[in-house]
């Protein structure tokens, strides 16, 4: 998907009127994940319906800023205003429960009390929702969207008191609070899974699971390389930092240099680049010393090929934020 269709697509599903909306919870029983379609009254539809169709105005208006950018997760950078295209070879738990209700969004026997499918406070609790998923639109013309809960969003009785107006008089409510705020973590069009909040994606178990086996992989390659002197500094932070094991797989899948340019030029590089030199250290036989997080860091923006330079303006950038790379003796000018 383009930048181009997903606007078009965004844009037509907020032009729609009269268009359907359906909420779903997902249940954490024990150590299984339950899907079930909540019986919500249709004049409470509506404002949750509102609300979802506000936060796509918002998210379509992010797309016009000219620093939004639609890239791969396997690509995936630093970086605000971003949406991911979900191109990872393993699905996940919400990309398939995504799916699972749009397979099923008009297949009316699918969600039913008959096949426990169903929100039911007999056997059910708030406490129980891990997340929600509602569907927005019409048959051909609909997004699915995912949104984690956390414990902010049950107000659960007890000490606390929750007192509402009901007509004239004031009256305490009687069962726990479930608050859906309408903000969007993932979201499927058509076959196309989307993130929008790429931290809430690094708490799944079976994503961190997929990037640490990843890492460990792309980590072996570097080795191979012989590149740096110790590698077991690359493997301890990628074990506790997922994000910057996310880098690590970058580098090494989309192997901008790493397969591309020769050792001893990536060394040399390194040696005369004002910046680095000062800051990227080289042992005696020609190896990166990484023992500080700082140095692992830029030898993963090296690897990823972000230091450029201006034949124009002679400045030094850090891409893709394009930052100026300030050395000591452009402060001291």
């Amino acid at each position: 998907m383009t930048k181009e269709v997903l606007q078009a697509k965004l844009d037509g599903l907020i032009a729609q009127e009269n268009c359907g909306m359906n909420l779903y919870f997902i249940l954490r029983q024990q150590e299984e994940y339950v899907l079930k379609k909540a019986n919500v009254r249709h004049e409470a539809l509506e404002p949750i319906k509102e609300v979802l169709h506000d936060n796509l105005v918002q998210l379509r208006q992010m797309m016009d800023e000219d620093t939004f950018a639609l890239m791969n997760l396997s690509g995936a950078e630093d970086r605000k205003n971003v949406i991911y295209q979900y191109d990872l070879n393993e699905e996940l738990r919400p990309i398939s429960l995504m799916k699972e209700v749009d397979a099923n969004l008009f297949n009316d026997g699918y969600f039913s009390p008959d096949n426990n499918r169903v929100f039911d406070f007999n056997a059910d609790t708030f406490e129980d929702v891990d997340a929600w998923i509602a569907s927005y639109g019409v048959e051909g013309n609909h997004i699915i969207i995912y949104r984690k809960t956390f414990s902010v969003n049950l107000l659960k009785q007890g000490r606390n008191l929750f007192i509402f107006k009901d007509a004239e008089q004031i009256d305490i409510i009687k069962d726990d609070i479930f608050r859906i705020d309408g903000k969007i973590d993932f979201f499927l069009l058509g076959n196309t899974s989307l993130i929008y909040n790429i931290s809430i994606l690094e708490k799944f178990n079976d994503f961190k699971d997929f990037v640490q086996r990843s890492a460990h992989n792309s980590i072996q390659q570097i080795a191979a390389v012989d590149l740096v002197e110790d590698i077991a500094k690359l493997r301890e932070r990628a074990e506790s930092d997922i994000s910057f094991a996310r880098k690590l797989i970058k580098v090494t899948t989309n192997a901008l240099i790493l397969n591309v340019v020769d050792k001893e030029r990536i060394i040399q590089f390194a040696r005369e680049h004002a910046y680095l030199s000062r800051r990227l250290k080289v042992s005696a036989d020609n190896k990166f010393e990484l023992e500080k997080k700082s140095a692992q860091n830029l030898f993963i923006q090296l690897l990823d090929d972000a230091f450029l330079h201006s034949e124009l303006s002679s400045n030094d950038y850090l891409s893709p934020g394009k930052d100026i790379l300030r050395t000591e003796e452009s402060q001291e000018a």
